[in-house]
């Protein structure tokens, strides 16, 4: 799609990564082999993997956190390594990717980069689903891109709903597949620890995909964008095989499980006797559930879809589920960088204020003095839940649990509010948080 015009560029698009871990470093590899493309910059705490994540795909960079001699070594072709992420921002680049996973980081390295003219892809969705509207808004005003990264799961549910909508579908839900077991809710990092290290993870960030936080984060992102909220807290997240997603996600009075259409929600890939099935499984794509009320749409529709879509029950509609088997992860994000600099357009459009809130819940008994630790701890796990019900009830936003403590007891299982703790709201994170509500209301 962009290939003739990366190829016909007399300079390459110049982009700069903030954190080069996993998703980070495979974002890097990723932009070494293509036309077009160029990372001229990482940012890292560990500057030793900003460094040999730039060396190790043939380049030699100029190791330096003043500003001064980083443009010059970008005037020169010379790309930069750097443990300060604030530098970044600064440079002149055509775009930056945030993949720390920290929201007050992402927050900062976000809004700085917007403030400076540099389109921004974030695959930090810990920062977009607390600060991700009022971002977006100052992109636009700025006249540069804000977005979410082709990809992950909501960038790619995101492009499936933008060709759903274009061909005038209406969707009834938009989800991914996901792998929760029974108290995965109430996993730590001592948990998936031995399974964590033997794959060369964090422990800590292995343990928010297992304890579910990472995939309801992404799913709040997509409720944001799409303005398509979750029916209930932490979404049904029914199993099924991919080929039943129409018929499940359907409404009630269509023999299925939704009350209302126009949601967000998951199929998880433990069965209900608690095995991981393999055959059929959802995880680790992603869906969208369409349907029409046009006949002669319909009518093609159901011609289209063989037996093996969900069998003839499902085969005349009402509704059709689209499912793709995969996602890319890092290895699909400079699409995003190409898209924004390119076209001036987000993977993802996300207007307006909050549709849900990721808040966060409690994975143990915590008592008055218990710390907060994030995603992925020993505290707290994060749900998806409607934003007017988390705004009414004060409810925690997770991205504010990274850090304080309990002011009074909270069971297990129990949303915590913003009355239980006792948080730093001098960060930044915190102040745009309070300009976006303003915003929105």
């Amino acid at each position: 799609m962009y290939l003739n015009e990366l190829r016909s560029r007399a300079e390459p698009i110049r982009v700069g990564v903030v954190g080069t871990g996993r998703m980070g470093r495979g974002v890097v590899d990723q932009v070494a082999t293509m036309p077009g493309m160029r990372v001229m910059a990482a940012a890292d705490v560990d500057l030793g993997r900003a460094e040999a994540c730039l060396r190790e795909n043939g380049a030699e960079p100029l190791v330096t956190d003043r500003l001064g001699p980083a443009q010059d070594a970008l005037r020169r072709g010379l790309p930069v390594a750097t443990a300060d992420a604030g530098l970044l921002t600064q440079l002149e680049l055509d775009a930056l990717v945030e993949a720390t996973g920290l929201p007050e980081v992402g927050a900062r390295v976000a809004a700085d980069a917007i403030e400076n003219r540099l389109h921004v892809v974030m695959l930090n969705v810990e920062a977009d689903v607390v600060v991700g509207p009022i971002l977006a808004e100052r992109a636009r005003r700025a006249g540069v891109v804000y977005t979410l990264a082709a990809g992950d799961q909501p960038g790619a549910i995101f492009e499936l709903a933008e060709w759903a909508q274009t061909l005038g579908f209406r969707i009834v839900c938009a989800g991914r597949g996901t792998v929760l077991f029974e108290n995965d809710h109430h996993a730590t990092p001592d948990t998936y620890r031995e399974q964590a290290e033997r794959n060369q993870n964090n422990p800590k960030m292995y343990c928010s995909f297992r304890d579910g936080t990472k995939s309801q984060t992404e799913m709040a992102a997509v409720s944001n964008v799409l303005r398509m909220p979750p029916e209930v807290r932490g979404m049904h997240e029914p199993y099924c095989r991919w080929q039943d997603i129409g018929r499940v996600f359907s409404l009630k009075s269509d023999g299925g499980m939704l009350h209302s259409e126009g949601v967000v929600d998951m199929v998880n890939a433990i069965d209900p006797s608690g095995r991981y099935i393999h055959e059929d499984k959802v995880f680790p794509g992603i869906f969208v559930v369409v349907t029409s009320d046009h006949p002669g749409v319909r009518s093609s529709m159901g011609s289209l879809f063989e037996p093996g879509f969900g069998g003839t029950a499902q085969q005349w509609g009402p509704n059709w589920g689209l499912f793709r088997p995969y996602h890319l992860a890092c290895v699909e994000v400079p699409m995003s960088v190409a898209r924004a600099v390119l076209q001036r357009r987000p993977t993802g459009d996300l207007r307006g204020g909050m549709v849900a809130e990721l808040i966060a819940v409690a994975k143990r008994d915590l008592k008055p003095g218990d710390g907060l630790d994030g995603a992925g701890g020993y505290a707290v796990y994060g749900l998806s839940e409607r934003y007017e019900v988390a705004r009414d009830q004060r409810l925690l936003p997770f991205g504010f649990a990274y850090r304080g403590r309990l002011k009074r007891a909270v069971a297990r299982d129990q949303a915590l509010s913003w009355d239980d703790v006792e948080v730093d709201r001098s960060g930044f994170l915190y102040e745009l948080r309070e300009e976006q509500d303003r915003l929105f209301g």
